[in-house]
């Protein structure tokens, strides 16, 4: 380990080395923040003498996790996953605790429960509000209602008064408990109430997080719940890659914390990763003291383009993509980032037809495969006998399932035991197999005989054109399950349960891609999916007025967030970074303006491109200070700029008729919001709402996130 540290800066090696109680390190992007993870881990279990057992190591991804575990192993060839139980994400490691270590039962649950992913949620909560004749308003937002509800706000866009969406969490709790199954947010909520309980079951002698940024305030409760006196924490982020505000972090959750625990604060200040004209380009968006130094030689200009529309931009993108693959960049070194996701179907498009392979990043759904759905549902239903809701859908199901009705499913669950005993069986082959699934399971140390159990090919409509594609489908996934159960150790009985767990909340590929993940092909992603990692090429695309930042909101917050996500997606790039936005925009609210963030970079920074593609920025001058930007006047300048050129456009139309002026006039509609007071309406549309008040000017709000009242 002595060399190891020889290895790392100053900077880094005071981080490793420090041993008080609660220590936060400002980890600058591109600082080696990683590398300083798994070195403290290492110098405590190697030259600390702290058994990995006593270490709770807590990140935000399942790739992070797997990362440090494989560090471990190749420090230690003879370490095993179970050497490092508490190793895994937030989530990952509170239901292993509730699986392991805590007793489920004083909450209602039993051993054995099983996870259900936000898309099931959905799904049990809108048959709730069905079968109880519940007025739950914006059923099409039911989701992020949810997600409200559980942080305390019952009122939802512009909603005057409650609706029942009280009762509904109030059955959606009781019907996560009969079927034995909870949610991501319960596997936190319930952690932290049963590791409270004394005697306590577990105390870790140190807790180690990841991207500290990102942690909320249930997560940090989560976390004290887990210290002792003796704990001793320690945490590692970027205060400037706060990014998820709509998921609970806070831009000032350094500060508190540190102040809350009287933390030592440490920083990491040194970027190894971008050249230093792209440092300097990202460091004239950070409006605070932050110290960001880099080590690299200053590299190309950036480059700035305008391009007419979308269409043309893909075009664009493609034969320079070419150009660099000629050269001999490989694709995977190239990413593409823009803020929306649907912004990907036109590059994806253009990609295609020049021939170009790449990979769109973005959270896999079974929702577009039935067949891998209901064969989920299918091994859910078989793992956990309390999931009556996995049961019926499968019975249920027309297309693969039984095609039973729900009367004859309550039918065959009333009489179940009675039915199993009788050597007949059921009357319904497939509830019988779902019935004895765990009794064959049990024992068995593979899942290649999964399909035949179940008897599928019948299942799998096979007089149908889609019957070899949904085979493959449904092999596919079972052939997954049969090497995590055979790598875990397990019988397929437990394996399974732990195999759907894993896919609830990892996210394990259930979808059989035709590209493998680890292709050389380009990717695309948004600026909010790119957070940790970086490529030799970024190209930052439709970085228009209205996209980044997204919307036209005068909040203050979200905007500094919009200006963080920005500074992310341009310290992605290691050697080469272009930026471009189109003149023709097709998103709707989109301006044909460049992002008001484009004139924050000093223009000795930018290539000064001719011809077509070439940008029309207006920068900052020449010489401008890092950090010493006015965003709130260049704001203006952009809108005044809008205002002047939408005044040039009107003089040339003609006045309108009499009738069009004499139309009856709309009455004014006035709301409350609890800082500004009683505002008017000035405009809204489907997502979101602008207001003018006294005193405060206009001010824009998202619907789903609006605290107003109608007045």
């Amino acid at each position: 380990m002595g060399d190891g540290l020889e290895r790392l800066n100053p900077h880094q090696r005071a981080a490793v080395l420090d041993t008080s109680p609660v220590c936060l390190v400002n980890a600058q992007v591109g600082s080696g923040k990683t590398t300083v993870l798994i070195a403290k881990i290492l110098h405590l279990y190697q030259t600390g003498g702290v058994p990995l057992r006593d270490m709770v190591v807590l990140t935000f991804t399942n790739k992070a996790a797997g990362e440090i575990r494989e560090r471990m192993r190749e420090a230690d060839t003879g370490l095993t996953e179970a050497d490092m139980p508490w190793f895994g994400t937030f989530h990952g490691v509170a239901l292993r605790m509730l699986q392991k270590l805590l007793p489920v039962e004083k909450i209602g649950y039993r051993p054995g429960f099983s996870v259900i992913d936000p898309d099931e949620l959905h799904t049990m909560a809108a048959g709730l509000i069905v079968e109880h004749g519940l007025n739950v308003r914006y059923p099409n937002s039911l989701q992020n209602r949810i997600e409200a509800w559980r942080v305390g706000r019952s009122l939802y866009g512009n909603m005057k008064k409650p609706d029942d969406m009280g009762r509904l969490w109030e059955l959606l709790q009781e019907k996560k408990r009969a079927a034995n199954r909870m949610d991501f947010d319960d596997l936190i909520a319930h952690c932290t109430v049963l590791l409270r309980e004394r005697p306590r079951p577990y105390a870790p002698r140190w807790i180690l997080l990841d991207e500290f940024q990102d942690s909320d305030a249930k997560l940090l409760d989560f976390v004290e719940a887990l210290r002792t006196e003796e704990t001793r924490l320690f945490a590692v982020g970027d205060p400037n890659q706060v990014i998820y505000s709509w998921r609970g972090s806070d831009i000032h959750v350094f500060r508190d914390f540190a102040k809350e625990t009287q933390a030592t604060v440490l920083s990491l200040p040194v970027n190894y990763r971008s050249t230093g004209t792209i440092l300097d380009a990202a460091r004239s968006l950070l409006g605070d003291a932050s110290v960001l130094d880099g080590v690299r030689e200053p590299g190309g200009a950036i480059r700035l383009r305008r391009h007419h529309n979308p269409f043309n931009e893909a075009e664009y993108l493609a034969k320079t993509i070419h150009l660099l693959r000629e050269e001999g960049t490989p694709y995977r070194d190239i990413a593409v980032l823009y803020r929306l996701q649907r912004q990907a179907d036109v590059l994806g498009d253009g990609f295609v037809r020049a021939g170009i392979p790449y990979l769109v990043s973005m959270r896999k759904t079974l929702k577009d495969l039935p067949v891998a759905q209901w064969t989920v549902r299918l091994l859910h239903a078989a793992a956990n006998p309390a999931d009556i809701g996995s049961v019926t859908a499968v019975l249920m199901d027309t297309a693969y399932g039984a095609s039973l009705t729900r009367s004859e499913i309550r039918t065959l669950l009333a009489t179940d035991r009675e039915q199993r005993e009788t050597p007949g069986g059921s009357g319904s082959i497939l509830f019988d197999r779902i019935r004895g699934f765990r009794d064959w399971a049990r024992g068995r140390e593979g899942a290649e005989e999964v399909y035949a159990y179940f008897g599928l090919d019948g299942h799998l409509q096979p007089t149908s054109t889609r019957f070899e594609e949904n085979r493959r489908r449904v092999e596919g996934l079972l052939g997954k399950l049969d090497r995590f159960v055979r790598q875990k150790g397990m019988d397929l009985a437990a394996g399974t349960s732990a195999f759907l767990d894993a896919v609830a909340l990892h996210g394990i590929d259930v979808v059989d891609e035709e590209t493998p993940t680890d292709a050389d092909a380009v990717r695309l992603m948004t600026l909010h999916a790119c957070k940790g990692l970086e490529f030799r090429y970024v190209f930052i695309v439709g970085a228009n007025q209205g996209l980044i930042p997204l919307g036209s909101s005068t909040d203050e917050a979200e905007r500094e967030e919009e200006k963080r996500l920005f500074f992310v997606g341009i310290t992605r790039a290691r050697d080469h970074l272009e930026i471009s936005y189109c003149a023709s925009p097709e998103e709707m609210r989109v301006l044909p303006e460049p992002s008001e963030y484009l004139a924050a970079i000093p223009a000795r920074l930018i290539a000064a491109d001719e011809g077509e593609g070439s940008a029309e920025v207006e920068p900052a001058s020449p010489g401008t200070i890092p950090g010493e930007v006015d965003f709130r006047s260049l704001r203006r300048e952009v809108r005044d700029r809008i205002v002047r050129r939408d005044t040039e456009s009107d003089s040339g139309k003609e006045e309108p008729s009499a009738m069009e002026t004499s139309a009856a006039p709309v009455p004014d509609r006035h709301v409350r919001h609890a800082r500004y007071g009683i505002g008017t309406v000035a405009s809204e549309d489907d997502e979101t709402i602008t207001v003018a008040f006294e005193g405060y000017g206009e001010k824009s709000f998202t619907k789903a996130f609006a605290q107003l009242e109608e007045v």
